[in-house]
């Protein structure tokens, strides 16, 4: 069985079955190269415990002072981070634990937080930081702990807010698939256009839920000139967190309707996302025969 991957632009060999991958151009900010430290690394790096034994929030304005974002503690990084869905305006927050007593930290000087700048955090009362932003998204905070005596807070854009709609369309021209069961008329040439919008949205609880719509659409002909359409609709979901990557997949059937007498065309389609621990996803399609009926 051969398979056509939408995934990369090389020709991966061939055989007495063509198998041929054309490539999936990544998905703009959508896409990433990298999925975190790889086993070396990490294995360099000294692993931290937690210096609080109690749960730390980031309370503020933007959540009534509430409970609903968790900062998680990174052992390699030694740091908590939480991530945080914000619209353009200005807001003020502290990090907490649940008691306002264990852990209440707010400004080590100004109070003025600018995004990408570390600002120094200390226990303080009635006094909050203070920060703004221009741009509606998904935004890490990251409250650094290496030094107990000189705890920072870095604020830094993480990825798109809201819905995080990402819409992409890629068209593929002459693609062949090899079936067996045509004989003579085998191959089929194609031409497959992969048309979605990725959707991200923060959980309020942590996590991201991600809703993918995708639709294939295709036209081809074999060698005696017998046509073929190709349509499939498949949405997607999946959840993840916001501090591991992972990958998702799914399968499903798709099906070259002959549209000149020939038999129809079988394909096992093949959903592929992996999402990096930012929430970020790179894709892969896949399309393989599956003979005739």
């Amino acid at each position: 069985m051969s398979a056509a991957v939408l995934a990369t632009p090389t020709e991966r060999g061939k055989s007495m079955k063509l198998f041929r991958s054309i490539g999936l151009a990544t998905l703009g900010a959508v896409a990433l190269l990298g999925f975190g430290l790889s086993q070396a690394e990490a294995a360099k790096k000294p692993i931290y415990s937690p210096p609080y034994d109690v749960e730390v929030f980031v309370r503020g304005s933007f959540n009534g002072w509430g409970l609903g974002h968790e900062m998680r503690f990174d052992a390699v990084e030694n740091e908590y981070v939480a991530y945080v869905e914000l619209t353009p305006g200005g807001y003020e927050f502290k990090i907490a634990s649940e008691d306002w007593s264990t852990v209440d930290l707010g400004p080590g000087d100004d109070g003025i937080v600018q995004l990408g700048v570390r600002e120094p955090i200390t226990t303080v009362t009635y006094t909050n930081l203070l920060l703004e932003v221009a741009e509606p998204g998904v935004y890490a905070f990251r409250f650094d702990v290496s030094n107990l005596d000189h705890l920072t807070v870095l604020v830094e854009y993480a990825r798109k807010g809201g819905d995080g709609a990402e819409h992409y369309t890629f068209y593929y021209p002459g693609v062949p698939y090899f079936f067996d069961c045509l004989g003579e008329a085998s191959p089929v040439i194609a031409d497959i256009t992969v048309e979605g919008t990725l959707h991200a949205r923060v959980n309020p609880a942590g996590g991201a839920h991600y809703r993918d719509s995708v639709r294939i659409d295709g036209v081809g002909f074999d060698q005696l000139g017998r046509d073929y359409q190709l349509h499939l609709i498949a949405p997607e979901f999946f959840n993840g967190k916001p501090n591991g990557s992972f990958a998702y997949s799914d399968r499903a059937r798709a099906i070259f309707v002959a549209k000149d007498g020939g038999p129809n065309l079988y394909f096992k389609y093949v959903y592929k996302a992996m999402v990096d621990p930012t929430g970020e996803v790179k894709h892969e399609f896949l399309l393989y025969e599956d003979g005739c009926r």
